[in-house]
């Protein structure tokens, strides 16, 4: 289910902080007024008495009066022209058996949007998840629902970003997304082969003129984040481009290195018969979460497509107890952190390469979607809650 900029799902505005922020920036757009109209004023005024007193005593101060009311006019139309893009709202609560799923982020989201971007649309689709206690053809039948869901979002966004190539390529755009972490990160596995955005252009040679150029006509794809620790709402957390896959500079792998730790050899008694390998991602407060998922690796679990496998290994990416500074570039050195991480263990492994990588993952939605924009055509998630054991019957 979609909506248009003022219509989704009877979403009001935010609260009094929203409203205030409308407020203040109302109050710009009549000081902007009122200096147009001044400018106008001074412009019409003077220009008679420069032409009149061209060879006056007062023919430097009119000249420069009408010079800077002509940049006050150049100013205030290159600012209207400005475009501040389209935001997208991503909203996939789960359904049945999880708690209820709050609106208030999608709320705030489509605030932050309005506010921020020249329109704003909103895509909502329910995921209907299968509860721990469902039978496996219950389980099954989720698993194909989900699968629907996501492709059905994935055609309505794509939709949106088609018409925006043909208007205007350059538009910049900002997708707000709401979702499990299995779902944020499949989103962003889909997303890597839009071809209407070139999302993450890569591989232009600097010697390849028009290629350059064709690339930096092309807007990026940012995520914004909603914040917990700093003032503003919302921030810009990644933006999806082929810098995400560059080596870290030295000084870059001191800096990830304090963010997150990474292990290549954790305690780990992997299946020496396993078919798979794990890849365990914990960049948010969860103290339980690494070694609950090195477990699920261990005794075998099921990934979102309901395969069951144990692993044989497993590489562990921690950030610790502390969640990722509220910065773009922090945020986007995580991401290039684990991708690099993972490259270089998996490449150093070669006897692993007819293993199935899963992911095992805590972080925020923004960095799970673009890994799955990085990793998603190899990796596949694994849910939280762990369905350890092996199932009785295929499912």
């Amino acid at each position: 289910m979609w909506g248009g900029e003022d219509d989704w799902m009877g979403l009001s505005r935010a609260g009094t902080t929203g409203r205030a922020r409308a407020a203040m920036e109302g109050a710009s757009r009549w000081s902007v007024a009122a200096l147009a109209g001044v400018a106008a004023a001074v412009a019409a005024g003077t220009v008679p008495d420069v032409i009149k007193s061209w060879l006056g005593d007062q023919r430097g101060f009119l000249t420069a009066l009408c010079v800077a009311s002509a940049a006050v006019f150049a100013g205030i139309n290159l600012w209207q022209q400005h475009s501040k893009g389209v935001g997208i709202v991503i909203a996939l609560p789960r359904a049945n058996w999880r708690a209820p799923w709050s609106g208030q982020w999608a709320a705030a989201a489509v605030a932050h949007a309005r506010r921020h971007h020249d329109s704003c649309f909103t895509v909502r689709q329910d995921i209907m998840a299968a509860r721990p206690e469902d039978g496996a053809q219950a389980k099954g039948t989720a698993r194909e629902a989900r699968k629907d869901a996501i492709e059905l979002v994935c055609e309505l966004v794509n939709a949106r970003l088609t018409e925006l190539a043909e208007a205007d390529p350059s538009v910049p755009v900002s997708l707000y997304v709401n979702a499990a972490l299995p779902d944020a990160f499949e989103l962003g596995a889909r997303f890597k082969f839009n071809v209407h955005r070139r999302v993450g252009s890569v591989g232009v040679s600097p010697r390849n003129d028009a290629a350059a150029d064709y690339r930096k006509s092309v807007a990026e794809v940012a995520l914004p984040q909603r914040a917990e620790f700093t003032r503003t709402d919302f921030f810009t957390a990644v933006r999806i481009s082929g810098r995400l896959k560059e080596p870290l500079t030295p000084a870059e792998a001191v800096r990830a290195a304090k963010l997150a730790k990474v292990t290549e050899e954790p305690d780990f008694a992997g299946a020496p018969d396993g078919g798979a390998v794990a890849l365990v991602v914990h960049l948010a407060d969860n103290p339980m979460m690494v070694a609950e998922a090195l477990r699920a690796a261990r005794e075998g679990c099921l990934d979102v497509n309901g395969r069951w496998e144990r692993c044989r290994a497993a590489l562990v990416v921690d950030g610790g107890p502390a969640n990722i500074p509220e910065t773009t570039g922090d945020f986007e050195l995580v991401v290039r952190h684990v991708y690099a991480a993972w490259s270089a263990w998996i490449g150093a492994r070669p006897h692993y390469a007819g293993l199935r990588p899963r992911l095992f993952i805590t972080a925020p939605a923004s960095v799970a979607f673009a890994l799955g924009w990085l990793l998603g055509h190899t990796v596949t998630p694994v849910p939280h809650p762990y369905e350890t054991g092996e199932p009785c019957t295929s499912s």
